[in-house]
């Protein structure tokens, strides 16, 4: 069995979709493929010869948002699971990139775009910058990587939260904070390199019907942040001190 189940939705952006697909199936480090299909009509299926590259395929009608991706957890088998996001097009040694450094030490997830919280619990959109070390950082967006055998704290603090009155809930936020309130694993993001091939975002793609284009994204994300602040979970920056803020495993 490969070492690593890659996970992608299909809601609009089926021709993203094919092109991660099959960018996905050129990896250097054999992947399986998985899709998480709950696209709303016709209009957005995947087309035949995507589907015939695809190794698992789960499907339903109802739109959970991103936290689609959790649904199928329970049947993730493989040591990894990557999930990434249908809006860019990983390079070919993206996955080698993310299984060579999952094996240096312990996280809860691993990833290259990440986001800093300030004190107060507000959200900064703008992107942390990689550096030559794992760079630990409070959320990862876009790309994660995580032991799945970690993977069910993501429902355990979901249900801790009692984080069901949101219908889309705030799946990376959801993620990070789970991994570090109910296990203890801190996010960072892998060293920079200078191979391309290595980005999981190599390039980007349509981003037509993101959500993060609504226009309370930003207050969804706070209000969640705050949330699980009240829970005990503290940004990096609310720490007493900035050790570990550039924390190589």
């Amino acid at each position: 069995m490969n070492s690593t189940e890659v996970v992608v939705i299909n809601w609009k952006r089926p021709l993203n979709v094919a092109r991660i697909v099959a960018a996905l199936k050129a990896q250097s480090e054999p992947c399986t493929i998985t899709v998480c299909d709950c696209h709303p009509s016709r209009d957005f299926e995947l087309d035949d010869e995507t589907l015939t590259l695809v190794d698992r395929l789960y499907r339903w009608t109802h739109n959970c948002g991103a936290y689609s991706r959790y649904v199928p957890v329970g049947a993730y088998d493989h040591q990894f699971t990557l999930f990434l996001d249908d809006d860019m097009l990983p390079g070919i040694r993206c996955v080698e990139h993310f299984v060579r450094n999952a094996k240096r030490g312990n996280f809860g997830v691993l990833g290259q775009i990440g986001r800093i919280i300030l004190p107060d619990g507000i959200y900064c959109p703008r992107d942390v910058c990689r550096s030559e070390n794992f760079l630990k950082t409070d959320i990862i967006i876009r790309g994660y990587f995580v032991s799945t055998k970690n993977l069910y704290n993501v429902q355990r603090l979901r249900w801790m939260l009692n984080y069901f009155d949101e219908a889309l809930p705030e799946d990376d936020l959801l993620l990070c904070t789970s991994m570090l309130v109910c296990a203890d694993l801190a996010s960072y993001l892998t060293p920079w390199d200078a191979d391309e091939e290595t980005l999981i975002n190599k390039q980007e793609l349509s981003t037509e019907h993101a959500l993060s284009k609504r226009p309370d994204h930003f207050r969804k994300r706070e209000e969640f942040i705050r949330r699980v602040m009240r829970f005990g979970w503290k940004p990096l920056y609310a720490s007493d001190s900035s050790e570990g803020l550039s924390a190589p495993f």
